[in-house]
């Protein structure tokens, strides 16, 4: 990688915000403010721009690169928050990012001296997700250069990075889902599971040789047989009195704009050997929905450089694991294994591939070999719903035998529950009494099926590969694979199992919507203290099973360190709702 002189100036700013980490006894988590500003050298440093401010896209990226071997360095956090209906705008005077500034900020630390990037185009072209979800026209940027349409910004700004060609770009992007969020845009539960059921309607399915962006935008508005309108095919029980015209003509044409722009960065990085593009499915359905025609032309058009995936707040830890085995070049022989009997049927209604199709997609991006168990450096253990109830405990038992067992026997092993939280707290018992999560090399649960293996393949090879081919020495990659596995576990478990649904009644006690919690200060504390009064008393268990444990830090047997300390605190939920938690992990390592 290329490297320049930063000025001492910035230098000195770098070495006084600095937090010294150190091997031994408790550390003291960083803030994600610690992440802006210059770094001190751009080595093994990437300039990340997230999906969005959510922990899985903001926090969990952060953790993972660095238990990787990587520095992150991201943009002021109030240039890419999102902010639901009834809360504070942003700095800008809006909802979602400032597309403007961050263009601007990805291409000063260009001109810094930084060589790898991780861009969310969602982020920067719209705003995050959740915007891109719902802006239905294209809104030109008012950039030095004069006003540019979006796909002249992206051309000028991000294209313009491969001008140099020591530089790499990781570009992630999304489909959009079937129905945009609730509590933004003044869109409520009524809308999303309306919007949900007219989209999920079938289509019309175009041949391969029809498919361009007019003919799919020509079949979005019709059922099957290209003539009755979709709305018609929803039951009143999914709310057909609130698909006004207006509202189906507003979907239709924020899903236009977003396919238009997909198929713009598509071209845009074709042929391109600087550029690598991940396009992730939000949650879908089986069915042949208004998704397939966009799915089909999307992969009708992919270049080598570009694929099509399903999950998203899985993708930018994937391409960090894309970017640490493009490193080093090491293909894993991997030897993967299903627990539960359903891996070849989707897991729900949200999920359009099997559990077995979605491990393979993944094993493919991430240059991973299939080898039997014998021959395999590193394991990925999923468990999926069970396919006979009668058979659970046999099934969650099995999967704890097999983490015991490849623990003794050092075996580097990746587990993915996929459940859903099936085996309930009979598992969580058997888990947290008899495995040590801490000798994974990467742990996912709680979401859908597609977002949870994605995030336990890239946490787990990302790992494996560090371990086998950077250096070890240093104490950060260490603490932080800690407080990774740390955090996985705590929203997996004591929070989805447990707290969530604890936590929902304690705010709609209080007269507040879980959904977007519209509160003055004093009563948002009293939310967070009881958050932290439920996380403490159901996360008891956890902590247990990680403090004492052993944590490795090599690729090889016997380079283990012990864990001192594993524990959360400052909590806090980022978008003032209860689907998703944040809080910053104390995590101290012995010897």
């Amino acid at each position: 990688m290329k490297k320049l002189l930063i000025s001492l100036a910035a230098a000195l700013l770098v070495i006084l915000a600095a937090v010294l980490i150190l091997p031994r006894g408790p550390e003291i988590a960083e803030p994600v403010d610690e992440h802006c500003g210059i770094p001190e050298s751009w080595e093994n440093t990437i300039a990340y721009v997230p999906l969005d401010d959510r922990p899985d896209n903001l926090e969990n990226v952060i953790l993972m690169a660095e238990a990787s071997g990587w520095h992150i360095v991201i943009p002021e956090p109030r240039l890419f928050r999102t902010a639901l209906d009834g809360q504070e705008p942003n700095p800008n005077g809006t909802q979602y990012g400032d597309r403007e500034e961050l263009l601007l900020w990805v291409r000063r630390m260009d001109e810094l001296g930084c060589d790898l990037f991780l861009l969310s185009a969602d982020q920067l072209l719209s705003g995050g997700l959740v915007n891109s979800r719902a802006m239905q026209d294209s809104l030109p940027l008012e950039l030095p250069e004069g006003r540019l349409s979006e796909e002249d910004a992206f051309d000028a700004y991000i294209m313009a990075l491969g001008d140099d060609p020591a530089n790499r770009v990781y570009l992630f992007d999304s489909v959009a889902r079937l129905a945009s969020t609730v509590g933004y845009g003044g869109f409520g539960t009524e809308e999303y599971t309306a919007l949900r059921a007219y989209g999920n309607v079938e289509r019309p399915l175009l041949g391969y040789e029809e498919l361009s962006l007019e003919s799919v935008f020509a079949a979005y508005p019709f059922a099957a047989d290209g003539i009755t309108g979709a709305e018609a095919e929803v039951s009143d029980a999914e709310g057909p009195a609130v698909l006004t015209e207006e509202l189906i003509s507003a979907y239709l044409s924020a899903r236009e704009r977003k396919l238009s722009l997909t198929d713009h960065i598509i071209s845009a990085v074709k042929g391109s050997e600087n550029f690598r593009l991940l396009i992730g499915i939000d949650d879908s359905s089986s069915l042949p929905n208004i998704q397939r025609n966009e799915l089909a032309y999307i992969e009708k058009c992919l270049g080598e450089n570009a694929v099509l995936i399903a999950g998203l707040d899985s993708l930018a830890r994937l391409m960090i694991a894309s970017a640490t085995q493009e490193e080093y070049g090491l293909g894993v022989k991997t030897c993967v294994e299903f627990i539960g009997g359903s891996q070849d049927i989707p897991a729900s209604d949200y999920d359009l591939y099997t559990a077995s199709q979605v491990a393979e997609k993944h094993m493919t991006l991430l240059s991973a070999e299939s080898v039997p168990e014998a021959e395999a450096e590193l394991q990925v253990l999923i468990l999926t719903p069970p396919d006979d109830t009668l058979r659970s405990e046999e099934y969650f038992g099995a999967a704890v035998d097999r983490l015991c067992e490849n623990a003794e026997r050092h075996i580097p092993t990746v587990f993915i529950d996929a459940s859903r939280n099936a085996y309930g707290e009979a598992f969580e018992t058997a888990l947290l009494e008899n495995a040590e999560l801490s000798r994974l090399m990467g742990f996912s649960g709680r979401y859908y099926q597609a977002n949870v293996i994605g995030t336990g393949f890239a946490m787990g090879f990302s790992r494996y590969i560090y371990l086998r081919c950077g250096d070890t020495s240093e104490a950060l990659p260490h603490v932080s694979q800690l407080k990774q596995l740390v955090y996985s576990a705590e929203m997996c478990y004591p929070f989805a199992l447990h707290v969530r649904e604890e936590l929902n009644s304690y705010v709609t006690g209080l007269g507040l919507d879980p959904n977007n919690i519209i509160c003055d200060d004093r009563t948002m504390q009293s939310i967070l203290d009881k958050a932290s009064e439920l996380m403490d008393t159901y996360g008891s268990a956890l902590r247990n099973n990680f403090e004492g444990s052993r944590l490795p830090c090599k690729a090889e047997p016997g380079s283990d360190a012990e864990i001192v300390t594993a524990d959360i605190y400052e909590l806090r939920l980022p978008w003032n709702r209860t689907f998703e938690i944040s809080f910053r992990v104390s995590a101290g390592l012995g010897e």
